[in-house]
């Protein structure tokens, strides 16, 4: 085969551009939307929104005839017991998840309780945590006494408004809202001021003399527009709290109640009123409300230790077209997590870092499955990349292939921001022969890269999931929308939504990508090891 000119001995196997083709905007954006949508709650590592993202991963390697690694059920066994299929040809969706671990505070289900009555010839009603109410990050004690509505728990001089004029706290258990009034004018307006922070409100709270708090976590607010349907996430332990660039976030204050989360649905049982509506009247005036609610006294116990708490990378593996190569591999991966929610309930969406690539991955997934390249390919979905890289590393210590049998690593992070036909690779000073296949897949055409920026970049060489494999002596390259990291503003904001992102250049990358992969898994030879592994 001779390609533009270059003499290159291939192997066997399919159309790669007959497989690029199938790489369209409508599925990307769908896929993107899936993943970066507010409902899904920035995805933190672990979080319920990282879980129904992986759970869409793994559908989608099934989808595309993707097949888990061999030691899947081995993998597995230490953490849940695998699922059992129907039928000879059905794949159990949970063998693509790959899990580790991760020690973080978490919650002790033994010593956790939520208990509340209404009177004393009234029964007692047990909460179900995880259903009802779960603890707060750093917050964990005991308290119990009369439940009464403290509005936002904000006081603020400067936009006229306190939740505590006239209200006696003292010895009683605060129930307030998650987040601040959502008012044209009040609080920033569109932005959310430092009021929304819940470290900020338990200043005020402790102050006050409250036996406790519970926090109604209150949804995010959606954009405007047609949406979806979402099967809402289960009320889920927040393991750590997000801190965005630019905002300036109170500390947790060192003495502080005890708090808990609850939904709005429990906080109704608690009120026997609908905090929704008070909340949006809040909303529409701007000022607080008081609440004439029935008197419920609750007994609550939050305990938290330090554990080790799974997290799942998600692997699948197209098998090769040639058997005589179909154990040598090419990986291609993408993190899929983001950095979550922060303390005054706004959620980082995470469309660009890493949605983008989240997508990009099933584009190129359907691609392959086209293409059917010689060697086989590896797909994986990284989690915990935003907490240092730790899925790849998880990864690469336990290799799911013997590690001499990976040819190369290709990874995708942040590709959807920028000139629509530029794409930054990293890695092609360390690897020549890689950078040749990159030249090679995006001379084939049909890519719409028309920049291809090289040879830059190292301040981030050591930030995303390549970089395990790279020291590992993988050879591996690095796809990102464009140099330096700071042309984009919305990094690691809530700003950083699907409408700000280019479906096109995503596409493009992933064409490119593509074409590449398929073009190291269909070479004869193999690409020498990294000349260095820093």
């Amino acid at each position: 085969m001779i390609l533009l000119g270059l003499a290159l001995a291939v192997l066997g196997g399919g159309d790669i551009l007959a497989g690029s083709k199938t790489i369209d905007v409508k599925s990307i954006e769908r896929d993107l939307f899936a993943f970066a949508r507010m409902e899904m709650q920035g995805r933190d590592s672990p979080s319920a929104g990282q879980r129904r993202a992986a759970e869409l991963i793994s559908a989608r390697m099934a989808e595309f005839g993707f097949v888990p690694a061999a030691d899947a059920s081995e993998r597995l066994a230490p953490y849940t017991e695998v699922e059992a299929v129907e039928g000879a040809s059905a794949v159990a969706p949970n063998l693509y998840l790959r899990p580790f671990t991760r020690g973080l505070e978490a919650p002790v289900a033994a010593e956790c309780s939520f208990v509340h009555q209404g009177g004393e010839e009234e029964e007692e009603v047990q909460g179900v945590m995880g259903v009802d109410w779960v603890p707060v990050l750093g917050c964990a004690g005991s308290f119990s006494g009369e439940v009464v509505f403290a509005g936002f728990g904000i006081r603020s001089k400067g936009d006229r408004y306190d939740d505590f004029a006239g209200l006696k706290l003292e010895g009683r258990v605060a129930l307030i809202l998650s987040g601040e009034p959502r008012h044209k004018r009040k609080f920033d307006g569109p932005e959310q001021s430092s009021a929304a922070s819940l470290w900020g409100k338990l200043h005020e709270l402790q102050d006050a003399g409250v036996e406790g708090v519970l926090v109604v976590r209150r949804a995010s607010q959606l954009p405007k527009g047609k949406r979806s349907e979402f099967t809402p996430l289960a009320l889920d332990y927040r393991y750590t709290h997000a801190q965005f660039p630019g905002v300036r976030e109170e500390r947790p204050p060192r003495r502080r109640p005890p708090v808990v989360e609850i939904t709005p649905a429990f906080a109704q049982v608690l009120l026997g009123v609908d905090v929704l509506d008070v909340a949006a009247k809040i909303d529409r005036g701007g000022k607080p409300k008081r609440l004439r609610s029935k008197s419920r006294e609750v007994s609550v116990r939050s305990s938290l230790s330090l554990q080790q708490v799974r997290i799942d990378n998600v692997v699948g593996i197209l098998p090769g077209a040639d058997p005589d190569v179909a154990g040598e591999y090419v990986v291609i991966g993408a993190h899929y997590d983001h950095i979550g929610v922060d303390s005054g309930g706004r959620v980082g969406p995470g469309a660009d870092d890493n949605g983008s690539g989240s997508a990009g991955l099933l584009a190129i997934a359907e691609a392959l499955a086209t293409s059917r390249p010689a060697r086989s390919v590896i797909l994986c979905a990284f989690s915990g990349e935003e907490d240092g890289l730790l899925g790849s590393k998880a990864l690469c210590g336990a290799l799911p292939v013997e590690r001499r049998s990976i040819i190369a690593m290709l990874n995708m992070d942040m590709i959807g921001r920028g000139g629509v036909g530029e794409v930054a690779v990293l890695g092609a000073k360390r690897n020549p022969s890689l950078g040749a296949h990159l030249r090679r897949a995006n001379e084939m055409g049909r890519t719409g890269v028309s920049k291809l920026v090289t040879g830059q970049g190292e301040e981030l060489w050591m930030r995303s999931d390549h970089y395990p494999f790279h020291q590992i002596g993988i050879p591996a390259l690095f796809f990102f929308e464009g140099l330096p990291i700071s042309r984009n503003a919305d990094y690691h904001t809530w700003r950083d939504q699907v409408d700000e992102v280019s479906i096109q250049k995503i596409q493009n990358t992933c064409r490119l990508v593509h074409q590449t992969a398929c073009l190291l898994a269909n070479d004869e030879s193999r690409p020498p090891p990294p000349r260095s592994r820093r």
